[in-house]
């Protein structure tokens, strides 16, 4: 599910603009930053444009100019804020100066890691393309303005994708060279979207077009096949060619950051970006070994509550294999997802006070997606699609065991990733700059694994089974703790992560490969952040609750968490101290 926060994580998504001097009390100089910032996100942030219904006239190309000045912009904001006494701000306010901090420190280090962050790969480049094939699918025409803005966008996809390429240029010629596996399944990502680009996906459909005159109409038809023809889909030709050919020259036989110059420096500053905690990757794989060793004997208690005649290894391999847990079709899949959507909502009163009024529910991940997505996304509420949905994955049934539904759907819907991105939408009370960022990663992924926890104590998961599922789920964000670390920063190979998910967890060798391919090569450091924000908030609910003893309310506990926004979960803890004092009355 990583669309836009990834982008702002990268800086691949701002102007040039450079914010004016603080001025007046710390409170008015704080709001001004904040709209400041704000602006520039809202005039060229397509995906934000999107989510809020207005008008998209750029798509902005991934250059190291580009970047720089994304940069320039950020270090003057932080130099705004250096200037603001953070401990005169009311509260609320004191939340948005470290969202400020967070994301302009991110656009910052965009610049100073520029040539080590991947663009093309499954997860990060294809969500990016994905992004702005939407752009298209969703355009409205009104009048013959939009036919002309339409037709800019289509040139400015085919700049976008050739940018992709001169990237790649760039990395390979200072060492920076993906796999040969990896290369291969981003060659795959721009292969298949030439592919869709020639079917005419592109030219809008008369249907979409009456709004126009019928000359209007048919030249639009006409531009837009001919743009995709000679532009767009060359375009990804290029990159997929290139991928295929010259970029495979030097290509290492590992995988893994460390293994390029200033790479594990980009890795540690990963880890913060993604975790939003300052955390050395040693002390996160140490905490990965120790998780893995408390779930799988929690769930070495399943198998002798369940009298399972064999040892764990053989409990996993029956949960992995056995027919039961297996779906015949696709739909299947869905509806066995909609018993536990069911299930959650009927305990949802009496865990939170409020909840967002966006619909939600399960579609199928389009089947031309199906082969760079291992397990499918939340694709959030926008203007044009006002519901939420969890995309799910099962186009080859015959793989797609159900046996972790109940946990897969309490992470990326309710009262999990829906819950905590629609409840933020739809909160105006939220300043614009908190109101749209969902970029702090820790906290939104460690909402969805909170939420998947807590579905234990919702009464969600009514069977062993059910159980089992989660504490699988469980082991999946735990082994990451360790592969993700062991791969990037301590000199693990791709075999040896594969090996140590194979012995622990029962998805399929297919997954694990594309997984160990995720954490290594596409999107390092991310996957971290599930555990961390997790066990960040059951910390903080433990401690709550013991603070506030019969006091404590889990609902107004929830709403503490989400009331806000997202936040680093460095705030977060210091946010949940002074609802704590507060509801002291000290």
């Amino acid at each position: 599910m990583m669309k836009r926060w990834l982008a702002l994580l990268l800086g691949a998504a701002l102007l040039a603009a450079a914010p004016a001097p603080a001025q007046g009390s710390g409170a008015n100089a704080l709001d001004a930053l904040a709209a400041q910032y704000w602006q520039r996100e809202l005039q060229n942030n397509y995906y934000l444009r999107t989510e809020i219904g207005k008008p998209i006239e750029t798509i902005r190309a991934v250059t190291y100019a580009n970047a720089s000045d994304d940069a320039a912009f950020a270090q003057q904001m932080l130099n705004g804020l250096a200037a603001i006494d953070a401990a005169k701000l009311d509260h609320d306010r004191w939340l948005t100066y470290r969202t400020l901090q967070y994301l302009a420190g991110n656009d910052v280090a965009g610049k100073q890691y520029y040539w080590l962050a991947q663009q093309a790969t499954p997860y990060a480049g294809g969500s990016q393309i994905e992004q702005i094939a939407n752009i298209f699918t969703s355009f409205t025409f009104s009048n013959a303005g939009d036919a002309a803005r339409y037709e800019s966008l289509l040139h400015q996809y085919a700049a976008f994708v050739t940018s992709i390429g001169d990237l790649l240029e760039g990395q390979h010629e200072r060492g920076i060279v993906l796999p040969n596996v990896e290369s291969e399944a981003s060659a795959a990502v721009f292969d298949g979207y030439a592919k869709l680009t020639r079917a005419g996906t592109l030219a809008p459909a008369q249907s979409r077009l009456t709004a126009l005159s019928p000359s209007d109409a048919r030249a639009l038809r006409a531009s837009a096949t001919s743009i995709a023809g000679t532009e767009i889909a060359p375009a990804f030709d290029a990159v997929g060619a290139y991928l295929k050919g010259p970029y495979r020259v030097g290509a290492p036989a590992g995988v893994g950051l460390r293994q390029y110059p200033g790479g594990l420096d980009y890795y540690r500053y990963l880890i913060f970006a993604s975790t939003t905690i300052h955390v050395e990757p040693e002390t996160l794989h140490q905490t990965g070994m120790e998780q893995v060793a408390a779930i799988n004997a929690k769930l070495d208690g399943i198998r002798r509550q369940l009298g399972f005649h064999g040892d764990l290894a053989a409990f996993k391999h029956f949960l992995a294999t056995d027919p039961r847990f297996f779906v015949k079709t696709t739909s299947e899949f869905g509806d066995r997802l909609e018993v536990y959507v069911r299930r959650a909502a009927a305990a949802v009163p009496k865990y939170f006070l409020h909840t967002p009024t966006a619909p939600y529910g399960v579609e199928p991940l389009p089947k031309e997606l199906a082969g760079s997505q291992t397990f499918g996304y939340y694709d959030p509420p926008t203007a044009s699609k006002p519901y939420g949905h969890y995309l799910y994955n099962a186009w080859h049934p015959e793989r797609t065991s159900d046996l972790g539904a109940g946990a897969l759907i309490c992470h990326e819907l309710i009262p999990g990733h829906h819950f905590q991105i629609a409840a933020q939408q739809e909160n105006t009370a939220l300043p614009d700059v908190r109101h749209y960022d969902f970029s702090e990663t820790g906290f939104v992924e460690g909402w969805g694994e909170y939420a998947s926890q807590l579905c234990w104590d919702m009464g969600v998961y009514t069977t062993p089974y059910d159980k089992a599922g989660r504490l699988m789920q469980d082991l999946m964000v735990s082994t990451r703790l360790v592969v993700d670390t062991g791969m990037n920063a301590m000199g693990w190979s791709r075999e040896r992560a594969i090996a140590f998910m194979r012995a622990n967890l029962t998805i399929s060798q297919a997954q694990i490969e594309s997984e160990t391919l995720r954490y290594s090569t596409d999107i390092p450091g991310q996957a971290l952040a599930y555990k961390t924000g997790e066990m960040t908030m059951l910390q903080l609910r433990d401690h709550a609750r013991k603070e506030l003893g019969s006091k404590f309310d889990i609902r107004q506990f929830h709403a503490w968490i989400l009331d806000s926004g997202a936040m680093t979960l460095d705030t977060l803890r210091e946010h949940v101290d002074y609802e704590i004092a507060k509801a002291k009355g000290t």
